[in-house]
């Protein structure tokens, strides 16, 4: 049995299976579960109609090998997933915890059957509805209130080294030439150029990415964002949350109204947060926010947002007068541009 699971046959996981979790299977089939790029994740089918999730979290990206990723981001996922399991709100929204190989990387995870992510969003046909929004924000209300005990620490420092090096200092980098943004949306490689050498705006990136490292008592997720939203006939629920550590809760908040920015939901997410979730720091997320939408149109991790430069030119336009500024006032427009 090779250490990666990508290479086991049914009957080395029915060993493992039986070793971790102590439980006779009979593994019929085996299906890629997902498109994440970071974790060796699939569907395990038994003989008996019953099912599994196993992930493994190797040393490098799952979908690009070439790049090294923190080995251990599986073990703060399942840590995760045992705090949340402490709030009835949260554990109602997550995948229940089978199994865990620490030394090898392994995590079993119940199966939440057919299931759809809310990517379709960014093509702006269909808007996020008021329940549903409502829902996620609760979420990060139970989250944020979560009593995490002293004893307990959530650094998660190597995974958010490589997350800060994505948002808040690659992106801003005028000789960094990663990706050819004219590839994604022409044009847009010379709209995004002025904002690469910009040193006022390199000032704010940098000013707060050094928040992102401030240590707090608050449980967040990370990485909050509509691919770790997922429907199913049992309900909403939230996955992913390898990138999670105690930290600023205006994280989470910036980076879901980020998304919601360019999904054309702004008006809707923002005056929900400002009715349920309580006391924030308005400029604070502000900043999150504009930082997630510079480095979503400018850099690697693109999304398929709907491929209009004006659009994409007046959201970079904006969010970095937000990133300087933090004045969140600034997207109440951003609801009015659909091409």
């Amino acid at each position: 049995m090779d250490n990666f699971i990508n290479q086991w046959t049914p009957s080395d996981f029915n060993d493992h299976i039986d070793k971790i979790i102590g439980k006779k299977v009979n593994v019929k089939s085996i299906e890629i579960a997902g498109d994440g790029n970071m974790n060796f994740t699939y569907r395990l089918r038994f003989e008996d109609q019953g099912s599994i999730i196993v992930k493994q979290s190797p040393p490098f990206c799952a979908r690009f090998p070439d790049i090294p990723a923190p080995e251990a981001r599986i073990i703060s996922e399942f840590k995760y997933y045992e705090l949340a399991t402490k709030n009835d709100y949260l554990s109602d929204h997550s995948p229940a915890l089978l199994g865990l190989d620490k030394a090898n990387r392994i995590a079993y995870i119940s199966d939440l059957g057919s299931a759809t992510d809310f990517e379709y969003l960014y093509g702006q046909d269909k808007k996020l509805d008021k329940v549903t929004c409502q829902k996620l924000i609760n979420y990060l209300i139970s989250l944020h209130n979560l009593n995490i005990p002293e004893s307990v620490s959530f650094d998660n420092l190597d995974m958010r080294k490589l997350n800060h090096e994505y948002i808040f200092h690659l992106p801003f980098l005028a000789d960094n030439f990663a990706i050819d943004l004219d590839t994604v949306t022409n044009g847009l490689e010379k709209v995004a150029r002025p904002y690469k050498i910009d040193p006022d705006l390199k000032k704010a990136a940098k000013e707060l990415g050094e928040l992102y490292f401030q240590k707090t008592r608050i449980l967040i997720h990370g990485d909050y964002y509509p691919m770790s939203w997922i429907e199913t006939n049992k309900g909403l629920f939230i996955i992913d949350p390898e990138f999670a550590f105690m930290g600023l809760p205006e994280i989470d908040l910036g980076v879901f109204l980020a998304h919601m920015v360019m999904s054309n939901n702004f008006a809707l997410a923002y005056n929900t947060i400002n009715e349920v979730y309580g006391d924030y720091d308005v400029s604070l997320m502000a900043k999150f926010c504009a930082v997630e939408v510079i480095r979503r149109i400018t850099y690697v991790s693109q999304l398929p947002l709907l491929n209009s430069l004006s659009f994409k030119s007046e959201l970079l336009s904006i969010s970095v007068t937000v990133l300087k500024t933090g004045k969140i006032d600034l997207y109440e427009n951003i609801d009015c541009i659909s091409s």
